[in-house]
């Protein structure tokens, strides 16, 4: 209850803190969950350490390049007599906001012509952020060329955003949830936050960045955030890989049931009836599904065309489609899955990115099948569970969503 009252987070995200806290009370040795939430309301520290476990900072530098691309491409058109205004909604601990600054470098801006926000729930990772360095673990595709000169390689394995960079940030603390912007934006990073948040606050930060974003501005999203943007002036832009939103003078259509291609698929048919769009935002909790495996640089100097050949000859199918996917090349990702899936038909972790690829591309029947067959082959994967409650829910099955939320939060206790 201390949760669903205090955050904004997902109900079956919740669940997983239920289970956290309850090792936390035997650790502090509470008794009982009433001294435990008495202890939340008196301790800001043990309240925050509770929701840093149920939303970590998973983050790392120029995660999606493409998305750095083309705010490259955009920062070299502005008007350099107007501010530039960038914000890091769920900044973590700064590799975000140290790409960007490090991409405004490379355009020749410098702090007198942009201020980027950073902005986080947490104390502890704004601190981090202040550091200016990105630790070994943040270094996990090489750097572009064009922004290498702008991190600085440190004794210990980081790397350190030049001083004009560091210069270009503003901090401040912030619960999305909550927060109301005192300014508009011509670039906005809200990537990977939308699927830890309950429904009613993803319509609410999806309406929060429509109204915050200038005309000719780029909200750039996360592979599955993107239904926040239902029922908004918000559309995909043209812009290939980069997960990047603009605002349109009309209001989204309706969605077309057919162009979901929501099938009754055998895969499917089980968990999913489809019906008319109702147009509601849904659960995009896909990403945490896929595995955890990482994948990381041997050198923080910029990899040559060749030496990125190389490295990824030398990695196995799966983590080359999950670098494929995360840098905004789904039509390279899928092929990758595709040979993948082939010679490991029973790969949990194959099916739970290819759903991921397809949602991302709005292949929504693809999408279903594939969440389908994790759950077939694991039948307590409630985040695959909640993937196809995200879909139902836009299959206008608002009942069958909530069936599949229900399940979803029982596979905790189950596990």
């Amino acid at each position: 209850m201390w949760l669903s009252a205090n955050t904004s987070l997902e109900p079956v995200v919740n669940k997983f803190g239920e289970l956290f806290a309850r090792e936390r009370m035997r650790l502090l040795g509470d008794k009982t969950i009433a001294e435990y939430v008495a202890r939340l309301n008196r301790d800001s520290k043990e309240a925050m350490n509770l929701y840093q476990h149920l939303s970590p900072p998973e983050t790392w530098l120029f995660r999606y390049v493409a998305s750095f691309e083309v705010l490259r491409e955009e920062l070299q058109k502005r008007d350099r007599s107007q501010m530039i205004h960038v914000a890091s909604l769920g900044c973590a601990t700064g590799s975000e906001p140290f790409s960007i600054a490090a991409t405004a470098l490379s355009c020749g801006l410098t702090p007198s012509h942009i201020r980027i926000l950073a902005l986080d729930y947490s104390d502890d990772h704004l601190a981090h952020t202040r550091t200016g360095r990105a630790s070994a673990l943040a270094q996990r595709t090489p750097i572009p060329q064009w922004a290498a000169n702008w991190l600085h390689p440190t004794p210990q394995g980081q790397l350190e955003l030049d001083a004009q960079g560091m210069a270009m940030i503003d901090y401040q603390r912030g619960d999305l949830s909550k927060w109301k912007p005192d300014r508009a934006f011509d670039f906005v990073f809200c990537r990977n936050v939308a699927i830890y948040l309950n429904e009613q606050s993803k319509r609410r930060l999806g309406r929060m960045l429509d109204e915050t974003i200038k005309p000719n501005g780029l909200v750039f999203l996360g592979h599955a955030d993107s239904t926040i943007f239902t029922g908004t002036n918000m559309r995909r832009s043209e812009m290939d890989h980069a997960f990047a939103f603009c605002k349109h003078e009309k209001a989204n259509d309706k969605l077309n049931p057919l162009a979901l291609g929501l099938s009754q698929d055998p895969w499917v048919a089980p968990f999913i009836q489809s019906s008319s769009i109702a147009g509601k935002p849904a659960i995009a909790a896909v990403h945490k599904i896929i595995s955890t495996t990482s994948t990381r640089r041997t050198d923080s100097a910029p990899a040559s065309s060749a030496g990125v050949m190389a490295a990824r000859a030398s990695m196995d199918v799966f983590t080359r489609a999950q670098i494929a996917a995360d840098s905004g090349h789904l039509v390279e990702a899928e092929k990758l899955l595709l040979a993948y899936l082939a010679q490991e038909p029973t790969a949990i972790q194959g099916h739970a990115l290819f759903g991921c690829v397809q949602m991302a591309q709005d292949k929504y029947a693809d999408a279903q099948r594939s969440f389908t067959k994790v759950v077939y082959l694991d039948p307590l994967n409630g985040l695959a569970l909640l993937s196809l409650a995200a879909i139902a829910e836009l299959g206008g099955d608002s009942k069958g969503a909530q069936r599949l939320r229900d399940r979803a939060a029982r596979t905790v206790v189950e596990k």
